[in-house]
């Protein structure tokens, strides 16, 4: 019990202003690690800023990065290979349907937000906290 008092009474505190500094900085502005990881998962450089050049504003998805190539599938022959980055949904799905696969493409960290969310997550960084009814 007071290990599972002591826990929610971090887990409800907000972050210190030290720790909200790195928002934007080494993190991103959402809290992740802002580098990659030198090898598959590049660093976060922003974000997808603008839309696509065939975006026609009317609200419907349009590729951001038409020329990317499969780099390689994740099917029956190789999904033991790769079961360690998998969802136990995803290894079933791949074991039961024969002609079911997963491309695997390029890793691209495209996620943005608009200022005035990034700013106002940085200020509750500091400010917010959860209290004990919820």
């Amino acid at each position: 019990l007071a290990c599972s008092m002591l826990y929610s009474a971090s887990a409800g505190a907000a972050v210190s202003a030290q720790e909200a500094a790195k928002l934007g900085d080494t993190l991103t502005p959402m809290g992740a690690e802002k580098s990659g990881n030198g090898d598959e998962i590049p660093a976060w450089d922003g974000g997808l800023l603008q839309a696509p050049g065939a975006y026609q504003g009317d609200g419907r998805y349009v590729d951001p990065f038409p020329n990317d190539k499969e780099l390689f599938r994740i099917d029956q022959s190789n999904v033991d290979q790769y079961a360690d980055n998998l969802t136990p949904g995803q290894i079933a799905m791949i074991r039961t349907y024969d002609d079911y696969f997963m491309p695997v493409y390029q890793t691209r960290r495209t996620a943005t937000y608009p200022a005035d969310v990034l700013e106002k997550t940085k200020a509750n960084a500091t400010e917010v906290e959860l209290v004990e009814s919820g």
